[in-house]
């Protein structure tokens, strides 16, 4: 989609939004009290970084006799379910593409939201979203609306402040430096509850989770080695290429066998690093996992080898060594993991980047978007950092 179309779209979703909104507050809506709506509809790997506070926000002086409902992005549905239902009552789930595309299925959701009366909403993130989180808040008419008070891009700013940054009874602030997404989601919910959060790092417990049984036959723990490809956004994809030359020095070097993993939509990236590799030694899981599994798998894993996607907050999560391969864009914001949080993810930057004089002043720089090519990283990089930790 152009960018003039997806401003198009846009314009038209704000005004049929906006005729939703008139059109469900014709009846009338009561607040039930002790209910609090927590909305979290980013992608998976946002989810992973913030699922660790709902217990602070369930056990809190605040909240401990609420109701709590989690809005959240279907796309992580089956994780939430699998690990956070005790801290949550209730799930509603957002399917982001028929909200944006069906104006039917967007009124019947934020009529839902607006008829079910919570007394309290609570949208934490940091980059708020106009048209997801902010309408969602504004369509609850709670009574408190709490929500951060927004991330600091020049063309997302001025918007919410000219459209949204009034739908909240209270804007939380959190650091203007360039912080690492899970300190800033801890900074918010500090400041929410007025107490301080006991959680240092994000943890997925796997215990419980099992692999289904002809995968387990065909792997033995800590003998495997994990490639992810495939990535959301094009411009953090390292090439078929080069990921095939990687795993050849894998299979050439090392007695780890190797699996390829990412979604049912990387399936033919997959196939076609599995085809040329063409060993006994490698299996194709694309598609064959549901999340819980998959942090499952990776908690079983030698070491991850990743473009940036969720997967590498998968592994910090279960304590496996992840290299990440980068172009930089969001740096100091979602990577590198600082040292304290985790300390065996390792980065693997363009040139341009590690070269630089003073690493951190690349955060600044890159804290936003990186137009390097990714694939200016070089496989013989990948391949030097797998050694060193390999070794250990």
């Amino acid at each position: 989609m152009n960018l003039l179309l997806k401003k198009l779209n846009n314009l038209i979703n704000y005004i049929e939004t906006y005729i939703i909104e008139k059109i469900i507050k014709c009846q009338k809506s009561e607040t039930v009290p002790n209910t609090l709506l927590m909305i979290k509809v980013d992608a998976i790997g946002d989810y992973v970084l913030f699922r660790n506070f709902l217990q602070a926000v369930k056990e809190s002086k605040i909240f401990s006799n609420y109701k709590i409902t989690l809005c959240g992005n279907i796309a992580w549905k089956e994780l939430a379910e699998s690990l956070d239902s005790k801290f949550v009552n209730k799930f509603v789930w957002l399917d982001r593409g028929h909200f944006y595309n069906s104006f039917t299925y967007r009124y019947r959701f934020l009529k839902g939201i607006y008829q079910t009366g919570y007394e309290t909403a609570i949208y934490p993130t940091y980059s708020r979203e106009i048209l997801y989180g902010d309408t969602i808040i504004k369509a609850s008419q709670s009574k408190k609306r709490i929500g951060s008070a927004g991330s600091m891009e020049r063309h997302a700013k001025w918007k919410r402040s000219l459209f949204t940054d009034s739908v909240y009874t209270k804007r939380i602030k959190t650091s203007r430096d360039n912080i690492f997404e899970f300190y800033r989601n801890k900074e918010f919910f500090e400041e929410l509850l007025g107490e301080k959060v006991r959680v240092s790092r994000p943890f997925i417990d796997t215990t419980g989770i099992l692999l289904p049984e002809e995968i387990r036959e065909k792997l033995d723990k800590g003998r495997f080695i994990v490639l992810v490809p495939g990535a959301g956004i094009s411009y953090r994809r390292w090439s078929i290429d080069n990921f095939v030359k990687t795993a050849n020095f894998i299979l050439d070097n090392y007695e780890y066998d190797i699996v390829i993993s990412g979604s049912k939509e990387e399936g033919a990236i997959a196939n076609e690093i599995m085809n040329k590799l063409n060993s006994s030694r490698v299996f194709n899981l694309a598609g064959h996992l549901k999340l819980s599994q998959l942090a499952r798998l990776l908690s079983e894993a030698a070491l991850l080898i990743s473009n940036e996607t969720s997967t590498v907050h998968f592994a910090a999560a279960v304590n496996t060594p992840v290299i990440c391969i980068s172009n930089g864009s969001f740096k100091g914001r979602f990577h590198p993991y600082p040292d304290e949080v985790f300390l065996e993810a390792y980065y693997i930057y363009p040139p341009e980047i590690e070269n630089a004089l003073r690493l951190k002043d690349t955060e600044e720089k890159y804290r936003y978007i990186s137009d390097i090519d990714v694939n200016s990283i070089k496989p013989a990089r990948v391949i030097e950092k797998i050694r060193e930790i390999l070794k250990k």
